[in-house]
This record gives C-alpha cells, sequence and structure tokens, in this order.
C-alpha cells in the first residue's frame, strides 16, 4: 500500500490526508446522528424545561440547558438566546413566532450538520484532485517516453499505470464521501422534522410568559 501510495506523487499523498478527514468526520456525524434523542426523550426534556421556566424564570432555564449537552440543550439554549434578543428589540408575539420557527431549523441543522459541508466538498475535490495527479504524471510519462523513445512498451505501460493511480485515489475516496454524505443529511434532516414540534411549542412557552409577566 504504501508503496502505492508513494508512486501516486504528492497528490496522492493529499488525497490520503483527505480520506482520513472524511473517515473522521464520518465516524464524529454517526456517533452525534446515533445519539439524538427520540420524540420521547425530547417531550421529557421539553417538559422539564418548560417547568423550570414557568417556576424559575429563563435565566434558570437557560443554566439548567448549559449544564446539559446533546442537540436538544443546544436548540433549547439557542431559542433562549434569540429571544432574549427579541425582547430587547420589543418585537410583538407574531414576530418574536415567526423568529424562534426559524432559529429552531438554523440550529437544529447546524448542529446535525455540522462537518457535514467538508464531506461533500471531498467528494467534489478528491476526482478533480485524482485527474490533476493523472495529468502530472501523463506528463512526467511521456517525458520519459522521450528521453528512452517509444521501442520499449515498458516505459509507456508502467508511466501510464503511475499516473492513472491518482485517478483510481479519487474516486475510491469521493464515491464513500458522496454516498454517505447524502445518508448523513437526510438522516440529519429527518431528525430535524421529527423533533421541531417539540421546539416550537418551547417557544410558544417562552412567549406566553413573557406576556404573563
Amino acid at each position: 500500500m504504501s508503496e502505492i501510495i508513494q508512486s501516486g506523487g504528492e497528490v496522492m499523498w493529499v488525497l490520503v490526508v483527505m480520506s482520513v478527514v472524511a473517515l473522521t468526520v464520518l465516524m464524529e456525524r454517526l456517533i452525534v446522528l446515533h445519539r439524538a434523542p427520540g420524540e420521547d426523550e425530547i417531550e421529557r426534556a421539553l417538559n422539564e424545561v418548560e417547568q423550570i421556566v414557568k417556576q424559575s424564570g429563563e435565566k434558570a432555564a437557560a443554566e439548567h440547558c448549559a449544564q446539559g449537552r446533546g442537540f436538544v440543550n443546544y436548540v433549547f439554549l439557542a431559542l433562549m438566546k434569540r429571544f432574549d434578543v427579541l425582547v430587547l428589540e420589543e418585537r410583538d408575539a407574531d414576530d418574536m413566532r415567526d423568529e424562534l420557527v426559524m432559529t429552531t431549523t438554523a440550529s437544529s441543522r447546524k448542529y446535525l450538520g455540522r462537518f457535514l459541508l467538508v464531506l461533500s466538498t471531498i467528494a467534489t475535490v478528491a476526482p478533480l484532485l485524482g485527474l490533476l495527479g493523472t495529468i502530472l504524471g501523463m506528463i512526467t510519462a511521456f517525458e520519459s517516453i522521450a528521453r528512452a523513445g517509444t521501442g520499449d512498451p515498458q516505459v509507456v505501460a508502467s508511466g501510464i499505470s503511475v499516473a492513472l493511480l491518482t485517478t483510481a485515489g479519487g474516486l475510491i475516496i469521493a464515491i464513500p464521501s458522496l454516498i454517505f454524505y447524502r445518508y448523513l443529511a437526510t438522516r440529519a434532516e429527518a431528525i430535524v422534522e421529527r423533533a421541531e414540534l417539540y421546539f416550537h411549542a418551547f417557544g410558544n412557552t417562552l412567549i406566553k410568559t413573557h406576556s404573563a409577566s
């Protein structure tokens, strides 16, 4: 394997680094999405934080969420931070509700879709780098042919073989990266759709609690 990588030249080493990054992102995102709570867990968390808001106020609820970790606490905190800004801006209830809906979507996708752009970029760039490596390899191969002449077919065959290694390497990296990017993005979107109803309910609780105070 090391001989193949070395034969591919500097571009192949770049592809190796990209493959490591892609694998790291894939594993990290799989863990995060696997830990995403189900509807029952989200509902329990919602009931808990709503109770804190009603009994002790928004500040206590924010401290409670800050002590926790994970997707639900992240979005709850984002909603409370945005709500505080809306209160300072003296927005009306309908405007607040619309803003909190957008905050729910944005913060949910930011948490669940973090680093997915890296995976998408690798899927796009890897074949191009592979092609670049092949072109550079072909140039080197033709230079060897020019020096050795066309009488030796081994010179031509070995040069072209080495040149094509980077194209193969780029495709080997790009195809799984694209597949897993699509999978992770689809799964993240499904989690967002499953959870947004509860986050909208929390936004309504913040508005109602503020209006009653």
